[in-house]
């Protein structure tokens, strides 16, 4: 697969299906392979999959990776899951650390394919079919509340709300240091990293990005500090690129700065980055869910290893 091509809509492809721009955008690439990308759900706008038949505005601006040779296919994998919620036309997963949300061609197992398994294959065909009912996305080391769409009505309700960032999202965080205050706003834009591709950075031709975060415990020694974090918009690696900007890395983060060698005598399971709560309008009945995820095992473990002393604050009213 490609590395990620960002372009913008030119105005001359305004009001096109999504595969016909593309076309137009991209004309050394085959129809197959732009075939392949929106089936593979791998042309991204804000964070969330387009179709190909989905209308394009110019001045947006779309990610997207080709697809070269290898064919990308989903499997149903039985697994444990922890429902958090379900209904008829969507579910609320807690996601293990570890799990990659959907295949691509180096992949060889995701997590998608253990939703398949629950829900006997019914889930949302919009997305495409190598990401059935995904409707936002968590990094690989990232535990915490996912939410599938099982219906296209579902899944194109539930998409515009994650894009109109109607859908309020809270995370729990371990990172480097000892936070100089209680709480924070980092508004600054990120953009693909322009040494490393698979970096983000802060750029100031960037999209704009939004994360509020509140420090509730400060273990020191050994000097690492506990937040709660709402994210505003839904960047890549937004809240570890915003963090590490900070000079707070995540604990076991080492794309963006986290050392190992910082604190020997402990051991980091992973990246120790938790989405703990999604708040949204359920996508049919628009009642008012609130969906958690109990903080994981090995982060409860690790923060039970740690000798807390000074520092410790009120518990911030919204985690």
């Amino acid at each position: 697969m490609s590395n990620p091509v960002d372009f913008t809509v030119p105005l001359a492809c305004d009001g096109l299906r999504l595969d016909v721009a593309l076309a137009r955008c991209f004309p050394e690439m085959s129809r197959t392979q732009i075939q392949r990308a929106c089936e593979g759900g791998l042309i991204l706008c804000n964070g969330l999959s387009l179709a190909a038949k989905t209308k394009v505005k110019s001045g947006q601006s779309i990610s997207v990776q080709w697809v070269e040779r290898e064919e990308i296919t989903v499997r149903p994998r039985p697994m444990y899951l922890e429902i958090l919620y379900e209904d008829e036309v969507m579910l609320a997963v807690n996601k293990p650390s570890g799990e990659v949300v959907h295949p691509a061609p180096h992949v060889k197992d995701s997590f998608i394919e253990a939703i398949l398994a629950h829900t006997n294959g019914q889930l949302a065909k919009a997305a495409g079919i190598a990401r059935p009912g995904v409707v936002h996305r968590l990094d690989k080391e990232t535990s915490g509340v996912i939410i599938f769409a099982k219906t296209d009505l579902a899944y194109y309700s539930l998409s515009q709300m994650f894009m109109n960032r109607s859908v309020k999202k809270y995370y729990e965080a371990l990172v480097y240091g000892k936070m100089r205050v209680q709480s924070g706003s980092i508004r600054e834009p990120i953009g693909r990293d322009s040494h490393h591709r698979t970096r983000m950075a802060i750029r100031r031709n960037g999209r704009p990005a939004h994360t509020d975060w509140e420090c509730f415990r400060i273990f020191s020694p050994p000097g690492i500090s506990q937040l709660a974090l709402r994210l505003h918009t839904g960047r890549t690696h937004q809240i570890r690129v915003h963090l590490a900007s900070m000079g707070h890395p995540i604990l076991g983060d080492g794309l963006y700065g986290f050392q190992t060698d910082r604190f020997p005598e402990l051991q980091i399971p992973r990246i120790l980055l938790h989405a703990k709560r999604i708040e949204l309008k359920h996508p049919l009945t628009g009642s008012q869910l609130s969906i958690r995820a109990p903080l994981p095992t090995d982060m409860e473990n690790f923060v039970a290893s740690l000798i807390s002393a000074e520092g410790e604050c009120p518990r911030a009213a919204w985690i």
